[in-house]
Order: C-alpha cells, then structure tokens, then sequence
C-alpha cells in the first residue's frame, strides 16, 4: 500500500487505478471485466495491542475501462456508471450477457509488529441486469432480468 497519509485514525487514502481486470477463459466466459478504484480508511490504530484497523471500499471509477460490446449494456444498472460485465457462451447461438456495478467493502485488521494479516471481512454486492441472446453481437435478446450477486467471505489467523 505504501500510503504515507494513513498514520492516525480517521485518515483517508484514494487510490485511482480504473483499468480493467479480466476472468475471461476465452471459451465459456467470452467477456469478463471489472473496474475498481480504492477508498481507504486507517479506523482505528491500537498500539498498545499492536493492531491496526483499516476499510479498504473498492468503488466504481468515474469512468470504467471495461469493454461495453452492445448499447443496451451502457444503461447504469444502479445510478453510477457500470463497471462490472460479462459475456458467457450459453450453448450454440446462445450467450448471457450481464452489466452492472459492483462494490467491495473490505475491513482488515493488521499485525504493527509484521504486517500479517490477523482477520479480514469481504462484503461483494454486484448489481446484475442481464439478458439472453442469440447472437454474438448481442443485439438479438429476450428481456432483460435484475438481480444481486453476494460473496461473502471472512479470514482469520489460526493461533
């Protein structure tokens, strides 16, 4: 991280980065991209337990670099640009097309005396609106659904 402003609690880090990063495999998942900037929250820092408490928000950028290969998938799914997509061969001629937004919220405790990780907490809501197509360039698509994907996930070190 490498964050020289993160030295009390209450102090605040932005980390711009925006690029895409890809889970595409090329065969199943033809197209899979998101796009995070980081908010970062030093909460609390305990020295005398040698523990420091940060919120690591991985937001959308402002302007996503992900590919958007058709214009019904430009639409914001939750009121920001979208920074999440996916394109997945569902059989011959068939492909799901999803868009939308996805946020981590990341809270991790810190060892001050090695850095180690003690305990970490994921929250990964994305917004999905998706639709089925029957053409690569996913013009030809039945309506479209909404729905929410949540990972969850929580570490912590083992005595």
């Amino acid at each position: 991280m490498q964050q020289p402003n993160l030295r009390h609690a209450g102090d605040r880090a932005a980390v711009t980065h925006g690029e895409a990063n890809s889970w595409a495999d090329g065969s199943r998942i033809l197209l899979g991209e998101d796009a995070i900037d980081f908010a970062i929250t030093l909460d609390d820092i305990n020295t005398s337990r040698g523990v420091a408490t940060f919120t690591v928000r991985h937001v959308p950028p402002e302007q996503p670099r992900i590919k958007v290969p058709a214009d019904w998938m430009r639409t914001p799914v939750a009121g920001v640009p979208n920074n999440w997509v996916q394109v997945a061969r569902a059989g011959e001629r068939q492909f799901v097309a999803s868009i939308g937004k996805e946020t981590f919220d990341v809270e991790i405790r810190l060892s001050l005396t090695n850095g180690k990780i003690i305990s970490a907490r994921m929250n990964n809501p994305v917004e999905v609106f998706e639709r089925e197509c029957t053409d690569e360039a996913l013009t030809a698509c039945r309506e479209g659904i909404r729905y929410q994907i949540l990972r969850q996930i929580s570490i912590s070190e083992s005595p």
